[in-house]
């Protein structure tokens, strides 16, 4: 099964318990299904989908003095100026928060 499979598949067993009116572990138990999966994809589901989406940046480079910054521009227009000076992790968390 892949990820969307499962999760679809989870999200169906968990309504099914839900309708039951059944204690969760009752319902694991009378279904032979492992009460810590259960609960590891009840709790997996509840949380907001994390995939990940790729979004083109626009690195410019000055053509004339060369410059202390780098400009980022991103598809929605949003435009930033960072120093060259920034490590990989603040670059990081700039990008992160400007998204």
């Amino acid at each position: 099964m892949n990820q969307e499979q499962k999760r679809t598949h989870w999200g169906s067993v968990i309504k099914q318990q839900q309708h039951s009116q059944l204690s969760i572990k009752q319902f694991c138990t009378d279904n032979n299904i492992n009460y810590q999966t259960f609960y590891y994809w009840s709790k997996r589901l509840r949380a907001p989908d994390t995939t990940q989406t790729l979004h083109p940046l626009v690195f410019d480079e000055p053509s004339h003095s060369p410059s202390s910054l780098v400009t980022i521009t991103f598809i929605n227009g949003i435009r930033a100026e960072l120093p060259m000076t920034l490590s990989a992790a603040q670059i990081k968390h700039w990008l992160d928060a400007l998204q």
